[in-house]
């Protein structure tokens, strides 16, 4: 983590009076390197440190996103190979699909209901 206060170059500080402290956008902060280093402190610019950090946010999401499109092309891919199966075997894969999620709604709706009662008796 590198410094993004540059006082040399900055018009603002030559408007403040020529000290990095009266700028609005100057912060000082502690970072901890995440191998568990000495911390260092940070002198930054507040504008510019934050479209670094915008930045680093925009590359994960990115990575995030990619990671999130290859789990959904092997999911597909899953599908796939277990209808093969279950058509070589002479299981029907939508019929065994409806019918857990005939009983999954069966559990929801029973918990529902016991929810319910529990609301009736607390009340007496």
């Amino acid at each position: 983590m590198e410094n993004t206060c540059n006082y040399k170059e900055c018009k603002l500080f030559d408007l403040l009076g020529g000290v990095p402290e009266q700028c609005p956008h100057y912060i000082e902060s502690w970072w901890t390197p995440s191998d568990g280093g000495k911390p260092i402190l940070v002198k930054d610019c507040a504008p510019k440190r934050t479209f670094l950090m915008i930045q680093d946010l925009n590359n994960r999401l990115i990575g995030v996103q990619k990671s999130q499109e290859e789990q959904r092309d092997e999911s597909t891919w899953v599908q796939v190979v277990a209808e093969v199966l279950g058509k070589n075997s002479g299981v029907d894969l939508g019929a065994f699909v409806k019918e857990r999620q005939r009983l999954q709604n069966i559990e929801k709706l029973e918990l529902k209901q016991g929810d319910d009662n529990v609301e009736v008796q607390d009340e007496n």
